[in-house]
Order: C-alpha cells, then sequence, then structure tokens
C-alpha cells in the first residue's frame, strides 16, 4: 500500500549493482549454525551469485515513537554513511570494489536489508552487510546530509499528485492508527531525530530474536552456517520495541474525497476492507482479485469494463495488501477529467454486480491459470527467490510452500471466490481519494 513511500526512501540508499541472475530452484533447506541461528536456504551454484535477505520483524515505520515518524527510514540511509572504521566514503568504496549489492529498507512492518554478490566475494559481502548493522557511524556530518536529502524529498514529494493521492488515502483508512501515518516522517520529526535514537533503534529493534534469513545462490550449507555465526552472531540478542501496534480495520462506511490538482488526468485510489494472510479464505480473495482486477491486466473484468469497452483509462489494476496488523484491497485508475464521474460508476456496478453473482467458470479457469504459470515466472533471479523465502517465513506458510502453493490455488472453489467477493466489494464501503481536476457528473 505504501510502495509510494517506500520507492522514495530507497532513493536515499546507495545501491551499487551486480550481474544477472540465476534459474529457478525450489529445494528449500533450513539452515542452523552452531550458534543457533538459523536460515531458509536454496543453492544454485549454476552461476556465481549470491542474494541474502534479512527482515527484522515488528521493526518498520509502524513502531516508531510518536514524534520521531521516520526514523527507521532514517536508520536504513544512515547504515551505508559507514560502519567501523570506515567513513561513508570509504565504507562505500569497499562495496563498489568488491562489487557488491546492499540496500536497506524499511516497509509498515519490517526493516529489512538485501545484499547480492558475486560467490568468490559472499564472505567480504557478509562482513560488511554485518558492519553495517552491528557497527554504524552515525558520524554527525552524515546525519546531517541525510536529514537534508529527506527533507528535500518530503518538500518535493508534496508537490506530487501520487504522492498526494496514497496519503490522504492512507489517512482515511487508517486514521491516527502507525499505518496512517507517512513512512519518512514529517519535517517536524525528521528534525527530531538525534544520534541517539538512531543508537537505540539499531540496539533494540535489530536483533536476532526478530530476524528472519533468507539465501539464495552459490553457496553451501556449511558455508552459510560459518558465514552467519561469524557475522551476525553478535547482534543483540533480544527485541524490545517501544511501541505495541493494535489490529486495525479500515472504517466499514464508504467515503470519498476530492484532492484539487491542476494535472490533465485525474489520478484515483480506491479501496476497503482485504484479508490477512493467515486468514483462510486468502487463496480465494487472491484468485477474486486476480479476475476482478489483476494487477492491471486488460483481460480483467475492470480492464474489460474500463479500457475494452468504453476507452476511458489505458489501465486499471487491483491488489491485496495484507499488512501484519490490518489488510487492505486496493485499486488505482487515471482518466481524463471529464471522465471520471462514468468511470467510478462503471467501477461500482462492476464490483457490484461481481459480488452478487459470482465468477463464471471461464473466469474461475482463466484466473488459475494466469496465477499457477505467472508463479515460476516471477521467481526469475536468486534475489526474487530470496524475497519469497522471507515471505514465506514471515507467514508461516511452511518450508514446503514453493511445491504446494500452485495446488493451494487450484483448489479455490467458485462459490468461495463469490462469498469472498461479497465480504470484499462492497461498493458502499468504497474509500475513494481523488486527486485532479474531476467532473463528478455523467454526461
Amino acid at each position: 500500500m505504501r510502495r509510494y513511500a517506500r520507492a522514495l526512501l530507497m532513493g536515499l540508499v546507495v545501491v551499487v549493482v551486480v550481474a544477472p541472475v540465476a534459474a529457478f530452484a525450489t529445494q528449500v533447506q533450513e539452515v542452523t549454525s552452531a550458534g543457533g541461528m538459523k536460515a531458509w536456504l536454496v543453492e544454485e551454484h549454476s552461476l556465481p551469485l549470491v542474494a541474502v535477505k534479512l527482515a527484522f520483524k515488528d521493526s518498520g515505520s509502524a513502531y516508531e515513537p510518536a514524534g520521531k515518524e521516520g526514523l527507521s527510514g532514517m536508520v536504513a540511509a544512515m547504515l551505508l554513511e559507514g560502519a567501523g572504521d570506515l567513513d561513508s566514503n570509504a565504507f562505500n568504496a569497499q562495496i563498489e570494489g568488491h562489487a557488491i549489492q546492499l540496500n536497506f529498507g524499511v516497509d509498515e512492518d519490517t526493516f529489512g536489508a538485501a545484499m547480492e554478490c558475486l560467490s568468490e566475494h559472499k564472505e567480504k559481502a557478509f562482513e560488511y552487510m554485518s558492519l553495517a548493522l552491528r557497527k554504524p557511524r552515525f558520524d554527525s556530518s552524515a546525519i546531517e546530509r541525510v536529514r537534508s536529502q529527506t527533507l528535500s524529498v518530503l518538500l518535493q514529494q508534496e508537490q506530487e499528485p501520487g504522492y498526494q493521492l496514497h496519503r490522504h488515502w492512507e489517512k482515511m483508512a487508517f486514521g491516527s492508527h502507525p499505518y496512517g501515518a507517512p513512512t519518512l516522517g514529517t519535517k517536524e520529526s525528521i528534525g527530531n531525530i538525534g544520534k541517539s535514537d538512531l543508537v537505540h533503534f539499531t540496539e533494540h529493534y535489530l536483533s536476532k530474536e526478530n530476524l528472519i534469513i533468507a539465501v539464495v545462490g552459490d553457496i553451501t550449507p556449511a558455508e552459510l552456517k560459518t558465514l552467519l555465526d561469524k557475522h551476525l552472531g553478535s547482534l543483540n540478542d533480544h527485541y524490545t520495541a517501544d511501541v505495541k501496534v493494535e489490529e486495525v480495520t479500515l472504517p466499514a462506511k464508504g467515503q470519498q474525497v476530492v484532492i484539487d490538482f491542476d494535472i490533465p488526468q485525474t489520478m484515483i485510489l480506491f479501496g476497503a476492507n482485504g484479508l490477512k494472510r493467515e486468514d483462510p479464505d486468502y487463496y480465494a480473495a487472491h484468485v477474486m482479485n486476480q479476475i476482478v482486477g489483476g494487477g492491471g491486466a486488460l483481460n480483467s473484468l475492470l480492464g474489460d469494463e474500463v479500457r475494452q469497452k468504453r476507452g476511458l483509462a489505458y489501465g486499471i489494476g487491483t491488489q491485496l495488501d495484507p499488512m501484519a496488523h490490518g489488510a487492505a484491497w486496493m485499486g488505482s485508475v487515471a482518466t481524463r477529467n471529464e471522465k471520471v464521474g462514468e468511470v467510478l460508476q462503471v467501477l461500482r456496478k462492476t464490483l457490484k454486480d461481481f459480488s452478487h453473482n459470482g465468477p463464471s467458470d471461464k473466469q474461475m479457469d482463466d484466473a488459475k491459470k494466469h496465477i499457477t504459470g505467472s508463479f515460476v515466472m516471477n521467481l526469475d533471479s536468486n534475489a526474487s527467490i530470496a524475497n519469497f523465502l522471507i515471505n514465506m517465513q514471515m507467514n508461516h506458510l511452511g518450508i514446503d510452500y514453493l511445491d504446494k502453493r500452485n495446488a493451494l490455488m487450484q483448489a479455490v472453489r467458485k462459490d468461495k471466490v463469490k462469498a469472498v467477493a461479497a465480504k470484499l466489494l462492497d461498493p458502499d464501503q468504497l474509500l475513494v481519494v481523488i486527486v485532479g481536476k474531476p467532473h463528478l457528473e455523467i454526461h
């Protein structure tokens, strides 16, 4: 849901790109080091590449203390600004010199690290990733540079319609809940963050207790065990957060807000309650979403009604967004200002009809074929597989989920999809934000 803000955050992070990807592999092993550190590993020795993903649970932007919004994002940026005896320039020179890709980022629930390297440099790559996590310098000059960069991004995004669209929708959907706060913080909160806050976050939030690890590529279990203990074994043992995040549901009554913005096309973001990942009906909701919005596919129900039949937009897409403490189903579309009223009418009617009638056999068959067929295609690199292994662990899906996932999707019944649609696609519950110069009347 807050990918717009995440993308801006990642713009503050140095990334050094390495090359080609490995082939898809599915055999997942759980590796436990002598020191008790656990990781999920997929060995792939056909290319000399290694990808590592770390996820620190319950350490995302929702867990920041009041008045310190943006703290986790500043930490993510600062971890590449020098560590140990290496200042920012020296640290990044070492990363570049060994062709290592290293970055840190946050979402609402999680603080993450991602590393990719040539397998010949995996020892160094683990060393620098670990050094950043365990011994960040937080030099005053670097803090002020990152603060200035963050404030510049905050100022810039205030002028961007896409940011306004997402921020107003988040505030409408989540209100005072931490999910409704800006991921990058505010001018005031960024100004409140000092070195002691950065140190506190790394010491209390980035620990072995809340750490999930996934590794894919040209590395053996024995090598991984050694690297885990040597480079991550000295992380703090225990996690202690400053904030407890409560469960949240979106308002049951629909709302619509218009934000005046002088742009040639009006942007629309709409949504309602979704299903959390552990919900037993999640697979039915996944199939439902593919039929209705399909991530923007032209042959989806909304794609057919809005673009193919009426030419009202270039595309319209929907997605499920499950989070740790809430969930949303949401979609977006952009259209000519004078066609906004018609788009909203078509959207509401299409959702109402589908929630009442459910899917056809053909829609079910087409959606399942796409979901299962595209699955392997989306796991097209070591990094993408490692990301999925993190997702599997975060959501307690089991180490064999890669092998059973498509069967779970194929087992979804039509009546289940209809029931989920009736629950999630009520047009009277839609939260709609419109940014532009819309004509809401229908000609």
